[in-house]
C-alpha cells in the first residue's frame, strides 16, 4: 500500500510547494506633474523638449534605487507605468506650460510640424537615491535658440529632496518634486532670453 500511495502523496507535495511560491504582482507608477500650477499670462512662445538622455541603468522599466555607495537596485515588481524618458518630458513639458503660459511645448523630434522659438536639451547624469532617504538629480542642460541654431544658454545643477516616506509610491512622488524644480528653472532661464531678445529690438 505504501508504493501505490507515494506518487500521490509526492504530486501532493508539489502542488502545495507550487502554491507557497506564487510570484507578487507588479506595480506600476507614474511621475505626477503639479497640476496646481497655473500660468499668470499667456505667451507667445513654441519651444522643444529634448533630447533627453540618462545613464543606461535608469534607462529601464524597472524602479532603481540606491541602497548606499555604489549599490544599487532594480525591483523587477515595482515598475514605471511607461518610459520613463517620456515620464520625466510629460513632468517638465506641464512645468514649463505652467510657468511660461504656452501649451506649445513639443518633443523633439517631433511628428508635429512647427517652427519653434527655443529647444532644450537635457543630459540626466543621476536621478536616484534610498527608499524614504535623500533622492538626487544631476542634470545639464541647455538652451537652443531654434531660429539660428545657436545655443543661447547653458547650466548644471543638482536638486535634493528628502523622500515623504518609504514606499515607491513616495519615492515617485519625490522624483516628480525633484523635476518640477528643474522645470521652474528652465523656465526662468527661457524668460531671461525673452526679455533680453524684447530689449535688444528696442
Amino acid at each position: 500500500m505504501v508504493r501505490f500511495a507515494f506518487p500521490w502523496v509526492l504530486a501532493g507535495l508539489l502542488s502545495l510547494a507550487a502554491c507557497t511560491t506564487t510570484t507578487p504582482p507588479s506595480s506600476f507608477y507614474t511621475l505626477d506633474p503639479d497640476y496646481a500650477i497655473k500660468p499668470d499670462s499667456r505667451r507667445d512662445l513654441t519651444l522643444a523638449l529634448g533630447p533627453i538622455s540618462m545613464p543606461q541603468y535608469l534607462d529601464r522599466p524597472q524602479i532603481v534605487t540606491r541602497e548606499g555607495g555604489n549599490r544599487l537596485k532594480v525591483d523587477e515588481f515595482n515598475r514605471w507605468g511607461g518610459s520613463l524618458e517620456e515620464e520625466i518630458a510629460g513632468v517638465l513639458a506641464h512645468r514649463l506650460n505652467g510657468r511660461l503660459g504656452t501649451h506649445r511645448i513639443y518633443d523633439y523630434p517631433s511628428r508635429v510640424g512647427s517652427n519653434t522659438d527655443y529647444r532644450i536639451a537635457l543630459d540626466i547624469r543621476r536621478l536616484d537615491g534610498p527608499l524614504g532617504g535623500e533622492l538626487r538629480l544631476d542634470v545639464a542642460w541647455s538652451i537652443v535658440d531654434d531660429r539660428s541654431g545657436a545655443i543661447v544658454g547653458t547650466d548644471q545643477s543638482t536638486y535634493t529632496a528628502l523622500s515623504t516616506g518609504a514606499a515607491y509610491s513616495d519615492y515617485a512622488a519625490t522624483i516628480s518634486t525633484l523635476l518640477g524644480e528643474l522645470g521652474d528653472d528652465l523656465a526662468n532661464a527661457v524668460l531671461q532670453l525673452v526679455a533680453e531678445q524684447s530689449s535688444n529690438r528696442r
